[in-house]
């Protein structure tokens, strides 16, 4: 993807002066504008990269099909590294959890493990196979509606 650098720039200063009316031109804001544009830029020129079968957890990491609840999942099933406990909140990112267990198939087997991680989790594993059909069936809203009332259903545990 080819982003204009020159109307990104434009943009972005034209959103500045709405937010601070009669801000001036310094060249020291001008630059934080430049340098924000051309990172803009160059993240677009680069190929997304997904998931793939098999491409192993190093490459998965590197990836950008990596979000916070799969990146929880694979710090518990690897042993590996460290992250922060976050479950899948949505289809998108159970969809992420269910790509992770393709690029690295030897955490499959130690799905079980994250039931011990938080309630949230423990009613992700037990719910895996039915949502996991509803998300390859592409039954997102449906998705969603069931994995919500699912957490709903938690907050009155202790």
């Amino acid at each position: 993807m080819q982003l204009s650098q020159i109307n990104l720039i434009s943009a972005i200063s034209t959103e500045i002066e709405k937010q601070i009316p009669g801000i001036p031109a310094e060249p020291r804001y001008m630059n934080a504008i430049i340098k924000a544009a051309t990172l803009i830029c160059d993240e677009f020129k680069k190929p997304l990269v997904k998931a793939s079968e098999g491409m192993g957890l190093a490459a998965w990491l590197a990836s950008d099909d990596v979000g916070a609840s799969s990146r929880y999942m694979a710090s518990v099933l690897s042993g590996q590294f460290s992250a922060p406990n976050h479950y899948p909140l949505d289809g998108a990112d159970l969809g992420r959890c269910i790509r992770l267990l393709i690029a690295v198939p030897e955490l499959a087997s130690q799905l079980h493990e994250m039931k011990a991680c938080s309630p949230q989790w423990s009613a992700v594993i037990d719910n895996w196979v039915k949502w996991k059909e509803l998300y390859d069936a592409g039954e997102g809203t449906k998705l969603y509606q069931e994995m919500k009332l699912t957490y709903k259903s938690l907050r009155g545990l202790p």
